[in-house]
């Protein structure tokens, strides 16, 4: 049940653009115990499906354009890829701290960004 809580209200942040993901993986990690390799798997396929039905929405909408969407699609994938086959290799230990320096960087970069 706890799951499904935390499940839940990573997936409202997440749409509000909070970051959920990196909050599901700490709660993965440090409550679940689960693996870091295993957690950052869930945590991606958990988005994925909801990046999917978000970018359903907005082409019913027509608000995005297919080219654009066609272009991104096709480096995410090669670029998710390349990214499992990287953390594949790499010690758990050294991907938990990578993580954790990414995302105290991109904390520290919104936090002190000027706004348009």
């Amino acid at each position: 049940m706890t799951g499904l809580i935390a499940a839940f209200f990573t997936a409202a942040l997440s749409g509000m653009g909070v970051g959920g993901g990196g909050l599901l993986l700490i709660y993965l990690t440090l409550c679940e115990n689960v693996p870091q390799h295993s957690a950052q798997l869930t945590n991606l396929c958990f988005f994925m499906t909801a990046s999917v039905s978000s970018l359903l929405v907005h082409l019913k909408k027509r608000r995005l354009p297919f080219a654009a969407i066609l272009l991104l699609a096709v480096g995410g994938v090669l670029g998710a890829a390349a990214g499992s086959l990287t953390a594949a290799q790499t010690e758990p230990k050294l991907l938990r701290i990578f993580l954790g320096v990414f995302f105290a960087a991109s904390g520290l970069y919104s936090l002190f960004r000027k706004q348009k």
